[in-house]
């Protein structure tokens, strides 16, 4: 991209004005190390060193000279600002900024010492404003470049490091260090795994806006966002640090959910690991947790691995959740309807007429129901020690259930993060 010509009739102002900005060159740079150093003290700028602001200045004011002279289109900047900055982590403003400040400061030197018509000056200020611009669409370009390909570089190795976690044998300590560092990441905290998941699949627009406000989320409980994320669309794994003051992780989430997401998102979590290497289980817990979330439709809340950690033990052992099943509740198993009335007493805390409520049925009905099911399982339904293991077997019937779903790729959360 070049600037657009310039009439006749002032190209010769423009060669005035560009030999003045040449010959002032050392004057202009000085002034805006001056400026540059002042507002990096002051806060608004990162500090930078005043040699290398100074050669800067420099190029940039040779580069206006010549576009002001009509030499070509404008020249390239030697400096890559805009890819250092992003190499460095810092805002993209900051890749502009510096450009923005000396084009001030070149202003005010052509309006205090031109000596030519103002039609002439508006002319002479048109073709810096569109050189100015070509520099900074060339920064930006650079620092969306570099961002891109860091980012690229970034989810890869968060990735391969989370692959490496959630695999189950025991990692190489070493190795999940040196890949942290790589990250800018301290592995020797304490981090916590969440995961979401969003019900019914949803479009890109709505699991981005979803995203965001999970995200929102965890940063307001890790501000330097030393988090590892991987995410498919719906379905979202992150390793929490859990070093930080302020809000908690889970009042954070639970917060979240309160508003909109909360009636289409399923959070889980899983409990804390020690350091980075050894939070792979942190991980395989909160996917087990979020799996039980959702065949349970738990969804508008943070269902943590403790809340759940009898289903989640019954899911990984499929020997004794059958035989819990052919044990105790066998014979319901035929029966939906049984077992449906059995799940909602306990879950009305063994109370006949919210039973019948919650059912829509005479409680006459239930009482029937509720004897078919003693004489078929030979338990008591009003003894506490019976109805409790009958819980636990209908816990290892839903186990079973989600293992199936899980096996016909219905509910496999792992295989869909990492496909």
């Amino acid at each position: 991209m070049a600037p657009s010509d310039t009439s006749t009739g002032v190209t010769e102002p423009l060669a005035t004005v560009a030999r003045k900005l040449e010959s002032a060159s050392t004057a202009l740079a000085n002034e805006f190390v001056r400026q540059y150093v002042s507002a990096a003290e002051s806060g608004t700028v990162d500090r930078q060193a005043p040699v290398e602001a100074f050669d800067m200045a420099v190029s940039v004011i040779g580069v206006c000279s010549s576009g002001l002279a009509g030499d070509g289109p404008v020249g390239e900047l030697p400096s890559g600002r805009g890819a250092r900055v992003a190499l460095q982590g810092r805002s993209v403003v900051e890749a502009v900024e510096w450009l923005r400040l000396l084009e001030r400061v070149v202003t005010d030197h052509v309006l205090a010492h031109a000596e030519i018509a103002m039609a002439d000056v508006r002319a002479v200020l048109g073709r810096l404003a569109e050189l100015f611009d070509v520099l900074c669409t060339r920064e930006l370009e650079s620092f969306t470049s570099t961002y891109n390909e860091l980012a690229g570089w970034q989810t890869r190795v968060s990735t391969d490091l989370l692959s490496c976690l959630i695999a189950g044998p025991a990692v190489d300590a070493s190795t999940v260090n040196d890949q942290a560092r790589m990250l800018n990441i301290n592995p020797h905290q304490p981090f916590r795994a969440v995961a979401a998941y969003h019900d019914p699949a949803p479009t890109a627009q709505q699991w981005a806006r979803v995203r965001r406000r999970v995200l929102e989320a965890l940063w307001r409980h890790d501000p330097r966002r030393e988090i590892l994320l991987r995410e498919r669309r719906g379905v979202l794994l992150a390793l929490v640090p859990l070093d930080r003051t302020g809000p908690g992780l889970v009042p954070l989430l639970t917060e979240m959910l309160d508003g909109e997401p909360g009636r289409s998102l399923f959070v889980s979590a899983g409990e804390p690991g020690r350091s980075l290497s050894a939070a792979g289980h942190s991980c395989r817990q909160a996917l087990s947790a979020l799996e039980i979330s959702i065949y349970r439709d738990q969804r508008g809340q943070v269902t943590q691995c403790t809340d759940v950690i009898l289903e989640v033990l019954l899911a990984h052992n499929r020997w004794v959740s059958n035989r819990l099943i052919e044990t105790r509740i066998g014979p319901l198993v035929e029966k939906p309807h049984l077992l449906d009335t059995l799940r909602v007493y306990i879950a009305c805390d063994m109370a006949l007429q919210r039973t019948a409520e919650e059912l829509l049925v005479h409680p006459n009905t239930v009482a029937y129901r509720l004897r078919q099911i003693a004489t078929l399982t030979g338990r008591d339904m009003r003894r506490i020690t019976d109805i409790v293991d009958l819980n636990v077997a209908l816990m290892a019937y839903d186990a079973i259930q989600m293992r199936r779903d899980r096996e016909e790729a219905r509910t496999d959360l792992r295989a869909r993060l990492f496909a």
